[in-house]
């Protein structure tokens, strides 16, 4: 809102009105002290003139106070209606270094995992658009490894301030990382296994999700959106129909036929406490496909976070259950796997970890995996990181160590 000029020029005019007008007062209020001779019909006027004065300045000033608020309130409403306060920047980079023995094979790697760019842009106070564009990878071209991926773009609406609604592409309400993935988050250069296999984080669809917030410390989130739509084994001969990873649609021209449904509670009524349980249902893993080749599936999971002082302990576990007789012959019907993890940061910039891991998505193969690790912070939102790796056989005996730089 801009203040027009004639308006400024009145208010200038009314102090300098003002100003006057108490000089005036003064020096009536001085003639009249100085001549007690005055004759009575001057003493009169004089009165006069002063209660007239009295009754002016009484105006000018309420006038004053009036346009005073009134500059201060189109000042602030300018403020709060700039365009440079309603959108907001961020993002993320992380580089590896890997040095493993994988099966008695030296493999070393430098790799620019991801690049994030995060953009949000506020309509008022309670609509908001947030999006999150990732390069991984460094290079996209035919033959690379790299993709392009849109994380995120929605629109959230707050229907009260403890009730949201969100519509577009969302990060799915599932595990300890799938919605807060910034490396200073979490502990190790890689992500927690489970939660890259078990739960396929990071995990996003298109949808509409509401999440609801209780004093009490408790909460829950709702969401419709695409299901998974795993690999068709009669199109692509070696095609697996129950790697539950390879079946995210990423809400790039998705089959919709049969939706996904999903489910959370949280509370955290408890300081440093984070209890969470989750549920989804996914009707048909090949989207009703005309020659069936997999059913549905239900995955159930939950996670504990507790912090006290110096030390956070961490434990997930999330389990799918696939329906048919050609998952359970393959042995994937059962697909499940947890993890257990104690953090130390004694130091504002230093903190240390150790985390074990078991999970299977095959009948007869336990994978199991031991990380420790340690994190440097030089700022909040920058951490460096050196981790190692233990596995199994099942697994597949990738032992060694990584490095990290991360922001």
């Amino acid at each position: 809102m801009n203040i027009a000029p004639k308006k400024i020029a009145r208010i200038i005019s009314l102090v300098t009105a003002f100003t006057l007008s108490q000089s005036a007062f003064a020096q009536n209020s001085s003639a009249a002290s100085l001549s007690p001779q005055n004759s009575m019909s001057e003493t009169k006027k004089n009165e006069e003139t002063i209660r007239r004065l009295e009754a002016r300045i009484s105006e000018l000033e309420k006038n004053t106070d009036e346009r005073l608020n009134f500059m201060a309130d189109a000042v602030e409403s300018q403020t709060k209606n700039n365009h440079k306060n309603k959108v907001s920047f961020g993002g993320y980079g992380e580089i590896h270094y890997s040095n493993l023995d994988v099966n008695g094979t030296d493999f070393r790697e430098l790799d620019m995992a991801r690049f994030v760019l995060f953009t949000a842009y506020d309509f008022n106070e309670h609509i908001r658009f947030v999006s999150e564009l990732e390069v991984e990878h460094t290079l996209v071209s035919s033959g690379s490894r790299g993709a392009v991926e849109l994380e995120q773009a929605y629109i959230e609406i707050d229907i009260q301030p403890n009730m949201h609604v969100k519509t577009g592409v969302i990060l799915m309400p599932i595990g300890i990382t799938n919605e807060t993935h910034e490396p200073p988050t979490f502990y190790g250069v890689k992500r927690p296994v489970i939660e890259t296999t078990i739960i396929p984080t990071t995990w996003y669809s298109a949808g509409m999700s509401f999440n609801h917030q209780f004093e009490s410390g408790w909460s829950y989130d709702l969401m419709v959106s695409e299901g998974l739509k795993t690999d068709d084994p009669t199109a692509t001969p070696g095609a697996d129909p129950f790697d539950l990873k390879a079946g995210k649609q990423k809400g790039s021209f998705s089959a919709a036929y049969d939706l996904a449904l999903t489910g959370r509670v949280t509370y955290r009524g408890i300081r440093g406490l984070e209890v969470a349980a989750y549920a989804q249902q996914q009707p048909d893993l090949d989207q009703s496909a005309r020659n069936s080749y997999a059913d549905s599936a239900t995955m159930l999971g939950g996670h504990v976070v507790y912090q006290l002082s110096d030390f956070t302990a961490k434990a997930l576990y999330a389990r799918w259950d696939l329906e048919g007789d050609a998952a359970k012959a393959d042995g994937k019907d059962v697909q499940a796997g947890g993890y257990v993890e104690l953090d130390w940061k004694p130091l504002q910039q230093w903190g240390a970890f150790v985390r074990q891991s078991a999970w299977s998505q095959m009948q007869d193969v336990d994978g199991s995996q031991t990380d420790v690790g340690i994190n440097y912070y030089p700022h909040p939102d920058v951490v460096f990181k050196g981790s190692y790796q233990l596995q199994n056989d099942d697994a597949g005996n990738s032992d060694g160590f990584y490095l990290g730089s991360n922001t």
